[in-house]
């Protein structure tokens, strides 16, 4: 007897599966094809409906440098988005184990292997010897003797690491997959509006400062920028390119921050390998074969205040001149903005000399002091002002805040604070979100007739906006002007606070509080904040501390801390070249998944537009259940007949054929699915990435009861309301994701004095018994409201 077949061919893709498998992957299969074929059919629409040649809203106008002999382009809107879309690599984070957990999680794969797949590696040394064997595939360290004199003046000699800023751009751009990623010619970026095309900024080869270096160069001279960060916790250098974007860059992958060496005396040296390569340029066979001429110039200098006085060469706090960018007098520096001369490396260089020149310690001292120079060769401030005036408020006004803080509604990615008063802060994401959340804890306590604490609450505020405009990630003429204004309210605000409060000491008139005034200058000629804040750097101070804790002896550390980097690197390295495989090999397949994969997804979620439904129950409900279970609550007063009425409303509305030409009538015992979970991906209207919001309607949520707000999209206008309750139903065997939901659109009380001073936006909730249906792709995105308790 012929053997019976044992699989059988999908029609969609072609594949073959076992019989038990067939059903479920068809089913799912199918799905996935449709969708692909609606996707693309909706993307050719609006390629066809689209153009290029008028101006439509969102059109991308790219100006190119002269220099390039490029003309003019205006692009899709869509196309532009595609460049910035992330992508992600996976990152291998087996260094950050110690040597008995990787024995532990190599011993761990083998048994899961059990002889079906091999695994070569044996132990903690297999591993270690194939990065070692890999190693010489980036640039290692070099280490030098540097010989000072002491402070006895007899000579020191101290060994120092460093890396060659040269040798490792020169490795990103030799890679197959981060080559491509490199931008090498400015751009002028422009954004169609509906009227006119409005200029913005966001990378820095879109600023004025690669523009100006741009233009110094020869015709076939590429820019090579770095940013480079150093800190005195840990004394780390860290180098970046700013040829990479963004989502790479500050990434942790192959082209993210790479510590260099490590201050003070590597510093020097780390400069000394693009000093030449910088005036003369050097020529590089880069990942596309071809040779180009780079010219290696650091472009930003991301530090803190401490480590800017040193870079600049200024004498401290206390000098004359203490601004590291300005010379703005000491006295002065806290009235901000003022129109200050810059102090560029032509005026400091030109000073120097001049002091050098001098045959006395003491005249060349006394010209350095004038100017505020020290000649070398290499938002917290108001939290504890708002806790001086909690304090004095007594137990009562403390405990209220405390309170405030407590009831604020937990949302994805931001601290909630149960002790918000009694705990020191160290970590500067907590004072963020500290500072975000003060002014919903303190509206009610600190009134108009407390005039200190009220006048520190509207400063509170305005450095809120003020620092939410530093913060975006893509700015326009118009943010940046609207930025100078909440600069110059907040200004205004902390001149008239200092006043009220001569009396406490508490001086305003400190460095770091004057270099707010640069911030928007710096915008415009390096790119948006992302691009030289310190924040994002700050973060390799734990991976650098969990190597010292975990791969050294805890003595000359320095060594054993770069080699361990290195081979993280190395390692990061071999992930990267293992993921492009696989994108490759599955890019090569007409079925990228497994039925198994796709069948798994359905049972989770259901993917809807933009929303994503999750954390689906196990079992269906009936609508009487639904109603019996939540008799208390008047949302759910005739749940199944307001449904009927909603369904039917929206089928007329869309122009839908009612099932059977009949009215859509569901029964007490008919079944719906619930949900207590929902992603929605939504375009930010700063820098027009997509973003995610993570939203719950769960009564049990880590053992409390979660229901978040949302904005909703309806035909009159956009409105606030809150999740109440998400389900899935089917009708005619098509599937409607729906959301009750109830409404923040009644009538409010006038507006207080104090909504126009801290800049409040009050709602209402309409009663319980008036909540509607909607379908959940009429979700906007989330959104965070505070209940007023007064």
């Amino acid at each position: 007897m012929p053997q019976e077949k044992q699989s059988a061919a999908c029609e969609s893709c072609g594949k073959a599966f076992k019989l038990t498998g067939y059903g479920p992957h068809c089913k799912s299969c199918i799905k996935w094809a449709c969708r692909e074929r609606e996707d693309n059919a909706y993307l050719g629409i609006l390629c066809q409906a689209v153009d290029i040649d008028t101006n439509n809203i969102d059109n991308i106008l790219v100006e190119h440098h002269p220099s390039t002999a490029r003309l003019s382009e205006k692009i899709l809107f869509v196309e532009f988005a595609q460049g910035h879309q992330p992508r992600a690599y996976k990152l291998d984070l087996s260094t950050d184990l110690c040597k008995e957990q990787i024995n532990h999680f190599v011993k761990l794969i083998k048994s899961a292997c059990c002889g079906r797949d091999s695994f070569t590696l044996n132990e903690y040394t297999d591993l270690c010897s194939t990065w070692h064997a890999a190693s010489h595939c980036m640039t290692v360290f070099e280490k030098e003797l540097v010989h000072v004199d002491g402070v006895d003046g007899k000579p020191c000699e101290f060994p120092v690491y460093h890396h060659s800023l040269l040798d490792w751009a020169f490795d990103l751009l030799k890679h197959p997959t981060m080559g491509p990623q490199f931008v090498f010619d400015v751009k002028c970026l422009f954004k169609f509006d509906g009227s006119t095309f409005v200029h913005f900024i966001d990378e820095p080869w879109t600023a004025d400062k690669f523009w100006n270096l741009q233009s110094r160069l020869p015709p076939d001279g590429k820019l090579l920028p770095f940013i480079l960060y150093a800190d005195k916790k840990g004394y780390p250098v860290v180098a970046q390119l700013a040829n990479l974007p963004t989502w790479i860059r500050n990434g942790e992958g192959i082209g993210g921050g790479h510590v260099m060496g490590w201050l003070p005396i590597s510093f020097k040296k780390i400069l000394g390998t693009i000093e030449k390569e910088s005036e003369m340029g050097c020529w590089v066979k880069c990942w596309d074969g071809l040779a180009h001429c780079f010219f290696p110039v650091v472009l930003i200098l991301s530090a803190d205040h401490e480590e800017q006085v040193v870079m600049a060469l200024v004498h401290g706090v206390k000098s004359n001149f203490p601004c590291p960018v300005c010379l703005v007098p000491h006295d002065d520096i806290s009235k901000f903005p003022a129109q200050c001369k810059f102090c560029t490396s032509a005026k400091v260089t030109k000073v120097l000399q001049e002091a050098r020149s001098q045959e006395t310690t003491e005249k060349r001292e006394q010209i350095l002091m004038q100017q505020g120079l020290h000649d070398v060769d290499f938002g917290d401030h108001l939290w504890p002002e708002l806790l001086r005036i909690l304090n004095k408020g007594g137990h009562q006004v403390a405990a209220r805040v405390k309170k405030n803080f407590s009831m604020m509604p937990h949302w994805h990615s931001l601290n909630h604070f149960d002790d918000a008063l009694s705990i020191s802060y160290t970590d500067g994401q907590k004072f963020e979100d500290l500072l975000k959340l003060v002014v919903f804890a303190c509206h009610d306590v600190l009134s108009l007739v407390e005039k200190e604490g009220y006048l520190l609450l509207c400063c509170l505020r305005a450095y809120i906006e003020f620092d939410l405009y530093t913060a975006l990630k893509s700015h326009t003429a118009h943010t940046l002007m609207a930025g100078w204004e909440a600069l110059v309210t907040f200004n205004v605000l902390m001149q008239r606070f200092s006043e009220k409060t001569e009396n406490v000491k508490k001086n305003w008139n400190f460095p770091k509080n004057h270099m707010h005034m640069h911030v928007f200058d710096n915008i415009k000629a390096k790119g948006v904040t992302w691009n030289f804040s310190t924040k994002l750097n700050k973060k390799m101070h734990g991976p650098l501390k969990e190597k010292y804790q975990r791969h050294t002896n805890f003595k000359n550390v320095t060594e054993q801390i770069l080699q361990v980097d290195h081979l993280e690197l190395v390692s990061e390295l071999i992930c990267c070249t293992i993921t492009d495989y696989d994108m490759y090999t599955s890019a090569m397949e007409k079925n990228t998944g497994s039925p198994n994969e796709h069948d798994a997804d359905e049972v989770e979620q259901e993917d809807f537009f933009h929303v994503r439904l999750g954390s689906r129950v196990k079992h269906p409900l009936m609508l009487e259940a639904v109603e019996q279970r939540s008799i208390t609550n008047k949302a759910f007063i005739w749940f199944w007949m307001k449904l009927n009425e909603f369904l039917n409303r929206y089928f007329t509305a869309v122009g839908k054929t009612l099932p059977g030409g009949k009215h859509i009538q569901f029964q007490p015992n008919e079944q719906i699915m619930e949900f207590k979970y929902i992603k929605v991906n939504f375009e930010s209207v700063v820098d027009w990435c997509q973003y995610m919001d993570h939203l719950q309607c769960n009564p049990n949520f880590h053992r409390c009861s979660h229901y978040d707000c949302i904005l909703l999209k309806t035909q009159q206008q956009d409105i606030f309301g809150q999740l109440i309750f998400m389900f899935q139903c089917v009708v005619s065997e098509e599937s409607f994701p729906l959301a009750l939901m109830q409404l923040y659109d009644a009538p409010t009380r006038p507006w207080l004095v104090k909504d126009v001073h801290l800049n409040l936006w009050r709602v209402h909730e309409q009663p319980p018994e008036s909540a509607e249906f909607f379908l959940v792709h009429s979700i906007i995105c989330g959104a965070l409201l505070y209940p007023d308790h007064t």
